[in-house]
């Protein structure tokens, strides 16, 4: 959607709370006290009532924006530039651009989210073949240094996981439906998208994980929890990753041929390298490095329009990713609150 688009749909709050209350009536209201689900709508008060049990219910309440002070106008708009915007958004410019005195609520709206970000995307599964690979991304942690918090620089493990195939395969299912349009165009998109990073294999869907360190047993349940059983991975063979075939179908690990790491990269293992370098200068270009807490909730931001990356040229209002992303902050809440990370900001000029 475009930004004259988006100032022609939502004008002013009175559109944000007629739009944000169709998208709720659609995904379902409950109420919280007797979970009945038939209830009237008191337009005077901006609440449904329950009416088994009479109890009013917020329109925001079950939601991301549920004990928000922000006008639902705000939380729009930000949605609207996260999901237009290629780069990062910094909750800086968010702050400048909804001309807020405070930085604290822009900075949690965002956070919130790049939190049901991923949320949505968690209840999805890669499958068939995987590139898996560690990585690694500038952050700093806060230490105690003379009575005081400063930050330390460090390197935080990255778990990439990007669902992948061959062109040639690709090519073989395209002519194997050729009678199906949508079949065909999902193919030809993989293949430009190929063809445009000049690598022998297309992508499809991606997750990342920050974790703690690349030993098997922290790489394990982010494996078991989304990726499906009967897939195959396909590794550097690297030895954290060598037990990945006790949980898979099978596990293809590449070592280094006479071509070096760079064969194994461009011909085994080009996707994760690919958007790893993307996501890391995405985020580089814009806050150098990140608190280490939060870098999962910019991987979160990055996979989620990765994935939904051919949405943007769609003119198919169904496809919208502001409309998506709404539909998710009625669905999902958020457990981050300012309170929890105020004080890693005291002193610090953050964005």
């Amino acid at each position: 959607m475009l930004l004259k688009d988006f100032f022609y749909r939502f004008p002013d709050e009175e559109s944000c709370v007629s739009y944000f209350k169709e998208i709720r009536q659609t995904v379902g209201v409950t109420c919280p006290k007797c979970n009945g689900t038939i209830y009237t709508w008191l337009k005077g008060r901006g609440e449904f009532q329950c009416k088994s049990c009479g109890c009013r219910i917020p329109l925001t309440k079950g939601t991301v924006m549920e004990s928000s002070h922000l006008p639902l106008h705000s939380w729009f708009f930000t949605a609207h530039l996260m999901t237009s915007l290629k780069q990062v958004l910094s909750a800086k410019e968010m702050q400048y651009q909804l001309d807020m005195k405070e930085y604290p609520p822009v900075w949690l709206m965002m956070m919130k989210l790049r939190d049901i970000m991923g949320k949505r995307d968690a209840i999805y599964k890669l499958s068939d073949q995987i590139e898996l690979d560690v990585s690694y991304f500038p952050t700093y942690t806060l230490v105690e240094s003379n009575g005081e918090k400063v930050p330390e620089n460090k390197k935080t493990t990255v778990l990439v996981m990007a669902e992948s195939k061959a062109v040639d395969e690709i090519l073989a299912e395209y002519l194997a439906n050729v009678g199906d349009v949508q079949s065909m165009n999902k193919a030809s998109r993989l293949l430009h998208n190929a063809s445009k990073y000049n690598v022998k294999k297309a992508v499809h869907y991606i997750k990342m994980f920050a974790v703690p360190n690349q030993q098997f047993e922290t790489i394990k349940p982010h494996v078991t929890r989304n990726v499906e059983m009967d897939s195959k991975a396909v590794t550097d063979g690297g030895k954290s990753l060598f037990r990945l075939k006790e949980l898979l179908r099978e596990h293809e690990a590449h070592q280094e041929t006479d071509g070096g790491a760079h064969e194994v990269v461009v011909n085994v293992l080009p996707w994760v390298h690919i958007v790893t370098g993307e996501c890391r200068s995405g985020i580089e270009a814009i806050h150098k490095e990140v608190d280490e807490r939060f870098l999962q909730l910019y991987l979160n931001e990055f996979c989620w329009k990765f994935n939904r990356r051919f949405f943007r040229d769609s003119k198919n209002p169904k496809y919208d990713l502001f409309d998506h992303l709404i539909k998710i902050a009625a669905t999902y809440t958020s457990d981050i609150k300012w309170r929890d990370y105020a004080g890693a900001f005291y002193g610090f000029n953050i964005s």
